[in-house]
């Protein structure tokens, strides 16, 4: 009888130890799990807007991100919920980057998506906007990038191929007609000089299948505005907002409570031209918002076939533009 007690006590230990090590030893994944569903209203503010005047509410949505463990894709693996995903760490982080540098770049995207959220707003709802585009300049490097030892931080990206870059969209848009591997021609401006070099396009994690440069970019603009406006998203970062922050601002800008008492959530990046952009994790974003008591979810059209066969009691409302998104809520209420 005691040696039994002893051999389950080892077996015991032995089972306790290969748990706690499956759960720490590091893996270059992460889960991703549904998140937030935040009311807009407490987070953003307008000078002057009408913001008491709103029955319903705008909602933004995020994705809860983890570091993952051998246990966790064991369990995902067998379990299969579907409401988590492990994705490889580098969709998410470019190889290169420390998290610190990562969560830096993702709070810029965040203040882009509040500035270009304003843009649209203001000039939707009738109000003058000067915008003065200073250019797009390089953020970071990707390690596996050809351009590595050839562009540097803060170069003034200036043409591809002598076609004229005037913001990121063009990057994107222009590298969309070349193979992987092509050679392409980048010119940037430094210290007053403009250099070219010529850079093999590249496949990286955060864009599969498509020829990209390996860098990260950011478009540098000069904005005036009409009102002052107040965002208070310390612990939120990244441009998926920017589609939500545009409607919130447009809502206390106009007295016509475009929420009609209808709670909206919804996710996508917002671009100058009104164009709602698409994001990740928008199956997560959905289950967000509906645990939250969301109405009506609206996302972006590029993201719709991800959701097939999703099941949800959500209105799902996929939309190309900021003006697609007005025209719908003012057509409709809640008993439509």
């Amino acid at each position: 009888m005691k040696r039994r007690i002893e051999s389950l006590t080892k077996l015991f230990i032995i089972f306790f130890v290969f748990i706690v090590i499956i759960n720490l030893i590091p893996v270059n994944y992460i889960l991703v799990k549904p998140g937030i569903a935040q009311e807009l209203s407490p987070l953003v503010t307008v000078e002057n807007g009408f913001k008491g005047g709103s029955k319903g509410d705008f909602m933004l949505t995020a994705v809860s991100t983890s570091t993952a463990s051998v246990w966790d894709i064991i369990y995902i693996n067998i379990i299969k919920p579907s409401n988590v995903i492990i994705e490889p760490i580098d969709k998410h982080i470019p190889a290169g980057l420390s998290f610190d540098e990562y969560l830096e770049i993702m709070d810029k995207y965040m203040e882009d998506s509040q500035l270009k959220s304003q843009a649209i707003a203001f000039q939707k709802a009738g109000y003058p906007v000067i915008i003065d585009k200073k250019g797009v300049f390089v953020s970071k490097i990707n390690e596996k990038s050809k351009a590595k030892g050839k562009l540097k931080e803060a170069d003034k990206i200036i043409a591809i191929n002598d076609t004229m870059i005037t913001n990121n969209q063009d990057i994107t848009e222009l590298l969309y007609e070349y193979e992987i591997g092509d050679e392409i021609k980048l010119s940037v401006e430094r210290e007053d000089r403009i250099i070219d070099y010529h850079i093999e396009t590249i496949e990286t994690e955060e864009t599969p299948g498509k020829a990209s440069i390996g860098i990260i970019i950011l478009t540098d603009y000069e904005y005036k505005f009409p009102r002052k406006v107040i965002f208070n998203t310390r612990d939120i970062a990244g441009s998926s907002a920017g589609t939500m922050f545009a409607l919130e601002i447009f809502n206390q800008l106009t007295e016509e409570d475009i929420t009609k008492g209808r709670r909206i959530a919804g996710t996508g990046t917002i671009s100058l031209e009104g164009t709602v952009g698409r994001i990740d994790s928008v199956q997560q974003k959905i289950i967000a918002a509906e645990k939250n008591n969301a109405d009506l979810f609206i996302l972006p059209v590029e993201n719709y076939e991800e959701i097939t066969g999703i099941k949800t009691n959500l209105t799902l409302i996929p939309v190309n533009s900021f003006d697609d998104i007005i025209s719908y809520l003012e057509k409709t209420d809640n008993g439509n």
